[in-house]
Parts: C-alpha cells; sequence; structure tokens
C-alpha cells in the first residue's frame, strides 16, 4: 500500500481519491500548514503532491521540502510549470495542476522505477549500511503487509515488540524501524539480553560509577543512557531475570535511571524495541517475562514470517546472497542449478534466513564452476550423500553418521508435521480451505507447508465412482 500525502488541491480532493487506486493507493489530503506538520511526518509516505499556488504555501520551507530526508520524491503541481521548476529544484517534478491522471501514471512509473532500482542493487549483494525499508525486497504478500506496518509505526515513539523465529532478521527490522524514524539521527543500541549473565548485562545496560565493584576504575555509560535521542534494542529481552526487568519497567515508566553506585536520576530518552523468538503468552505463562513489561513494550507486536511461509522469496535471498559472497575471489560463480533451487525450495529452514545465508556462503566458496549443483548444499540435518531424506520414515533411522541429536529432531518434528498434514487431507478429501481451517491456518500457509512436503491437494481426492 503506497502512502500519499496531498498538500493543498481542496479543489481536486475529489478526483484525487478517485484517480489514484485505493486498493494500492491510500491518499492523504491536507490544506493547512498546521495540518502539514503534523500529519507529514507522521508516517513514511512515499510520496508528497504539493500545489504550489496554494496560499499558505510561503509559510513552508522550500528548500525544507525539496531537501528533506523523510519523502524521497515529490510531486509540485502548479498553473505555470516552468515558473514553478525554478522554484522546485532537484528532485520535484513539477506537472500541470489540473493534470491528475497524468500525475497518478507518473507516480506508478516512478514507483515501478524505484521497485526495479532496489531489487538490482539488492540482487547484485548491495546491503546499505543504515538499512531503510529499500532494504525489504519481496515478492510475499505478507512481507509487504510487513512493509505497510512499518511505514505507519515506524515514526512514532511507541514500543514495537517483534516476535520471529531465530534467524528472521529482527536486529535488522529493528534496525529499519530505527531509519525510518525522527530518531534517525541518532544512535541504535544493541543489546542481546541473552548472551550476558545478568550481572554483566546489569552494567551493560545501566551503566555504573567509579569505585561501584571491584575492578570498576572508571565511570562507564550504559546502552540506555547511550541511546539518547536514539532507539535501544533488546533481544531476547525474556532472558532478563525478574529483578532486571522490574528495573527495566521503571525505567520506561519514569524515564530516568540510576548507575551502578549512585543514587543520582539520570533522565533518558530513548524509544525501545524489543524482540523474542518465542510466543509471548508462552513466555508470560511460564513466568519468564512478566505481563507488566510485556504490556508496557508491546504497544505494537509485530510478527516476523519464519522463511517456509514466504518461499516465494527463497530465489531472491539467494541471489542475494550469492552475488554479495563471489567477491571473496569467486567472480565466476553465476547461480545455482535447477535441482539445487529445488532442494532450497523444500528445506524446512528452521534456522530461516540466517541458514540460508550460510548454506548459499559455503557452497559458493566451494564452487569450483559457474553453476552451483545439488552436491554443494549442505542443510542442517540433512547430510550432502543423501539430501532427499524421506522424513515419513525418519523414525525407523533414528541414528546415522552426520546426524546430529539436534537435527534428528528437528527432522522428526518435520515428519510428525507431514504426517498430520497427510492424515488431515486425507480426512478432507484434498479441500485446502476446509483443511486449512482445521489446522488453524490459512490456506497460503497450509498450501507452503504441503510444498515443503511434497503433497498435492490432487492426489487427496477421492473418486466420485
Amino acid at each position: 500500500m503506497y502512502n500519499i500525502l496531498a498538500f493543498g488541491f481542496p479543489d481536486l480532493h475529489e478526483e484525487l481519491q478517485q484517480t489514484f487506486d485505493a486498493s494500492t493507493c491510500r491518499v492523504i489530503t491536507i490544506n493547512t500548514t498546521t495540518d502539514f506538520y503534523s500529519i507529514a511526518f507522521s508516517r513514511v509516505f512515499d510520496c508528497w503532491i504539493i500545489d504550489a499556488s496554494h496560499k499558505d504555501l510561503n509559510e513552508l520551507t522550500i528548500d525544507e521540502l525539496v531537501n528533506s530526508h523523510v519523502v524521497p520524491f515529490q510531486f509540485v503541481m502548479a498553473e505555470d510549470g516552468e515558473e514553478a521548476a525554478s522554484s522546485w529544484p532537484g528532485k520535484s517534478d513539477v506537472l500541470n495542476r489540473k493534470d491528475i491522471k497524468n500525475c497518478y501514471s507518473a507516480f506508478l512509473k516512478m514507483m515501478h522505477n524505484k521497485k526495479e532500482q532496489n531489487k538490482e542493487r539488492y540482487l547484485a549483494g548491495y546491503l546499505n549500511q543504515q538499512p531503510g525499508l529499500e532494504t525489504i525486497v519481496t515478492k510475499s504478500p505478507i512481507m509487504d503487509k510487513l512493509v505497510d506496518l512499518v511505514k505507519d509505526v515506524a515514526p512514532i515513539e511507541s514500543p514495537v515488540f517483534l516476535v520471529g523465529e531465530t534467524g528472521t532478521g529482527k536486529e535488522l527490522l529493528a534496525n529499519i524501524f530505527h531509519n525510518e524514524s525522527r530518531r534517525r539521527t541518532g544512535p541504535f543500541m544493541a543489546v542481546n539480553c541473552g548472551a550476558l549473565p545478568d550481572t554483566l548485562l546489569e552494567s551493560e545496560l545501566f551503566g555504573y560509577e567509579k569505585g561501584a565493584f571491584t575492578g570498576a576504575e572508571s565511570r562507564q555509560i550504559g546502552k540506555i543512557e547511550n541511546a539518547a535521542g536514539g532507539t535501544l534494542f533488546l533481544d531476547e529481552v525474556e532472558a532478563m531475570s525478574p529483578a532486571m526487568q522490574i528495573r527495566l519497567l521503571r525505567v520506561l515508566q519514569e524515564r530516568t535511571l540510576h548507575r551502578l553506585g549512585s543514587s543520582t536520576d539520570i533522565y533518558t530518552d530513548f524509544r525501545v524495541i524489543a524482540a523474542t523468538n518465542t510466543d509471548p503468552t508462552e513466555l508470560i505463562n511460564a513466568g519468564t517475562l512478566r505481563s507488566d513489561l510485556y504490556y508496557r513494550l508491546a504497544v505494537f507486536q509485530v510478527h516476523i514470517p519464519p522463511l517456509r511461509d514466504r518461499v516465494e522469496d527463497i530465489p531472491i535471498l539467494v541471489q542475494h546472497f550469492v552475488n554479495r559472497k563471489k567477491r571473496n575471489g569467486r567472480e565466476y560463480v553465476k547461480g545455482l542449478d535447477g535441482q539445487a533451487m529445488n532442494l532450497l525450495l523444500s528445506a524446512p529452514w528452521f534456522g530461516n534466513v540466517r541458514e540460508l545465508q550460510n548454506v548459499i556462503e559455503r557452497a559458493v566458496m566451494l564452487a569450483v564452476s559457474p553453476t552451483i549443483t545439488s552436491d554443494l548444499i549442505q542443510i542442517l540435518g540433512i547430510p550432502v550423500a543423501d539430501t532427499s531424506v524421506d522424513v515419513a520414515n525418519l523414525t525407523d533411522i533414528a541414528f546415522r553418521p552426520g546426524t546430529t541429536l539436534k537435527s534428528y529432531k528437528n527432522l522428526l518434528s518435520q515428519s510428525a508435521e507431514r504426517k498430520y498434514l497427510v492424515e488431515l487431507l486425507e480426512y478432507v478429501n484434498g479441500r485446502i480451505g476446509e483443511a486449512a481451517q482445521l489446522a488453524g491456518l490459512t490456506p497460503r500457509a497450509l498450501y507452503n507447508k504441503m510444498k515443503i512436503h511434497g503433497l498435492k491437494k490432487e492426489d487427496f481426492k477421492k473418486s466420485e465412482n
């Protein structure tokens, strides 16, 4: 969904709304400078359309609009295009004020070119050091919805709680939220709460004064204090002890903190983004995550879909990783053959995008020809010599060389999932809608799981004879 801000045009409001397709565009029209400053930065807009003849335009700083880092594209509409063009240099296109249809066509062309440019840069292995929305190149509808959510939520100050399996890119998404917010010029401080024991985590977050404990030879500023004016990202937040969670809750409520060894209140100004790879309800029920902290953090809860639910993105991700890695003396590597790609498309990907990246990087470094073959694709739990493990018979072959206990348990889980799907599809005679409802899945998610296990609905439809 494209977000478009139209400044002015009270006489053309209805035509704007009718011309810009409501199924793909959300047009917000404003007519005063007060509304402009309160709404223009309230969400991520793909485009501003500005009426150059608006009576209040002189109250807006043209240079500020033209040089804005918030909106990459602007259309200026005026009766006299040549005169308006001289006032709007740079990235603003000047069009005739009454030619709304031409503006819509130009906008669609601009968005198409932008997508293609982002795709080319992504496939070439380019990755922005300060990732924004252009970093998310996808063909998946569920990822498109995620992008829409980022556009609406990123510019505001409310906390965000990310839920996603290991390897889905929670820190990357948190960074995108930061870089699309008003705090983009401030610091982005990331802390993995599960990687530090509680005593070290406390000093890492809150800092300490000289002499606060043995070995504290000088004052140390904590990550919370260093995040002033920016964003604090807390991964695996449930790994904090209950006492630490209470301390964090107090900071979020009162916006002040105490360094270790000090009783002085220090004002804090940061946005918090927390993350977990487990269902928050399970964490709360288990007593691992305090409910009051969760409700403080989860003003907006964002679910990051696992890779197996967006398999259409695998070819794009694969080419990105191939092109990024082949620069290390492997320029001759071009891509994967069909068998290797089919293997990737059918894998369960318990480690998600991170696991896929590791698999591709290894294959690129081992490749001796331009095309990566299936024998170079090594996926956890599936030995290279046998990349077509029959998960349906997995319980009969528990141990074999190359299979660890963890990988066997993962494959056993897949075996159980396949058995469930087979029995489910047999029960409903291959009717996807009914099967999805009984399984508690969307039809799309069910189709993806069937694809992973090589199941087709036609095989379960009983003959009516």
